[in-house]
């Protein structure tokens, strides 16, 4: 019987420990998507969102009809950031330039001026967002948006932005960024996880995280 039960043992370790790393190594695979909604992909740290246009400002693009587009900002700024206190939106109405000004969110009583992603007529601004700017964070793809745009010549605008296979390089790149301003001391940056903390930019630079954020993210 002692044999019989060493020998289960002998069996049973090395299966056991063969299990472990597999689960390990599929678990290292998945990259961190968290509060971006379906269909996230993206680099370890900073989620991006299937079927959506971004300009390198870190605002967001969704087609919703011929001519028509809601607008928002990334993962990245949001993280970037943090929790804003307040966000200022343009008039229905107002005409929005590509790469100019486009919103501003109010951080530490700093305000953040974000260009605007696309170029068209605002007609309609998401109430529920400046009533509760915490949503800019909870879901930044989606309830969290901030705009419909109307857009004449869309298909064209739409070129000069990034998707896909593009999007996904460049947020890799802005990871890699990231990552190259990180002294090692910088512990307190990161989460349980391994992903940034709300605010990283005070983090990595709490005497100028103003001026290192308005860098990042092309801010006036």
């Amino acid at each position: 019987e002692y044999l019989l039960v060493i020998g289960f043992l002998v069996v049973l370790v090395p299966f056991w420990l063969l299990l472990t790393r597999s689960e390990a190594a599929v678990a290292v695979a998945q990259p961190v998507t968290a509060g971006a909604g379906n269909g996230s992909v993206g680099s370890p740290w900073f989620a991006l969102s299937d079927g959506l246009f971004f300009h390198p400002g870190h605002a967001w693009v969704r087609r919703d009809g011929p001519d028509l587009v809601r607008v928002g900002v990334d993962d990245f700024a949001q993280k970037l950031l943090g929790w804003p206190t307040a966000i200022s939106l343009p008039r229905v109405g107002d005409h929005l330039e590509q790469g100019g000004d486009g919103f501003a969110l109010e951080v530490d009583h700093e305000a953040f001026d974000l260009v605007s992603p696309i170029e068209g007529e605002v007609v309609a601004r998401n109430q529920e967002v400046l009533d509760r700017p915490h949503l800019l964070n909870e879901d930044p793809y989606g309830a969290g948006w901030l705009l419909e745009v109307k857009v004449p010549r869309l298909d064209h605008k739409l070129k000069n932005l990034l998707s896909d296979r593009t999007a996904r390089a460049w947020m890799a790149e802005a990871e890699t960024e990231v990552r190259e301003r990180m002294a090692p001391e910088l512990g307190p940056v990161m989460q349980d996880g391994g992903v940034p903390v709300s605010g990283f930019a005070r983090q990595l630079d709490p005497d100028r995280w103003q001026e290192l954020a308005r860098q990042l993210l092309l801010c006036g």
